[in-house]
């Protein structure tokens, strides 16, 4: 039997939520004022946004 992984859709939509948390993180972040996890944050959100450019 042959595997099949995820469809492109499939694969989209981990991004999306992916993404969703690593706004909600951000949001956080801000408010608490935490420099190095707003970076990282920020990092995250671009490398996902890249991601989802196909």
């Amino acid at each position: 039997m042959e595997e099949m992984g995820m469809t492109n859709e499939q694969y989209k939509g981990m991004l999306l939520d992916e993404l969703e948390d690593w706004q909600e993180v951000l949001e956080l972040a801000e408010k608490s004022g935490s420099e190095d996890v707003i970076r990282k944050a920020k990092k995250q959100i671009e490398k996902i946004n890249e991601k989802l450019k196909f």
